[in-house]
């Protein structure tokens, strides 16, 4: 009863608490070094802006927006680790050690916020084609999953030995 437990907690989790902001966003990548870093390009409000000049404030702007929604994507992959978390502990409270939780929040947040599914089929398992041709996106979501109850299946049999 305890893995049924977690199987349907990491469906609330993963998909009936998961809401499309986080969803979209939970993956939002670094936008790379700020290549105005140096800043040597600022000028003062009233000397003549050359196109240079404006051209470097927009790219600025532009890295600024995506060094923001980097930030955001933190935000949206916390929020949903919390909530799966939450769906996990609703669904094995009554067995659940406290350190279980924990690894599970713990372990789900890189999975989802660096695609980690997409990286092992690409790098690790040599599922290149399954992981970019026409089965993707469902190979990865497959793959995703297996990883999460991988997670949740290890937290269970330490708990049940444990204890």
């Amino acid at each position: 009863m305890e893995s049924f437990g977690l199987l349907v907690g990491h469906l609330l989790g993963d998909y009936i608490f998961q809401t499309d902001w986080q969803a979209l966003n939970k993956t939002n990548p670094h936008p790379g070094e700020d290549p105005h870093s140096q800043r040597s390009w600022i000028t003062t409000a009233d000397a003549p802006v050359s196109e240079e000049t404006a051209k470097a404030l927009s790219e600025s702007r532009a890295w600024h927006e995506a060094y923001r929604k980097f930030w955001v994507g933190h935000l949206a992959c916390t929020i949903h680790c919390v909530l799966y978390t939450f769906a996990v502990w609703l669904c094995s409270f009554w067995w659940m050690p406290w350190w279980g939780l924990v690894a599970c929040f713990v372990a789900h947040w890189p999975i989802d916020r660096f695609r980690l599914a997409g990286a092992w089929m690409r790098n690790v398992s040599g599922q290149c084609a399954f992981a970019t041709g026409p089965l993707a996106p469902w190979s990865i979501i497959v793959v995703d999953n297996v990883a999460h109850l991988l997670t949740l299946f290890v937290i269970g049999m330490i708990a049940q030995y444990r204890y």
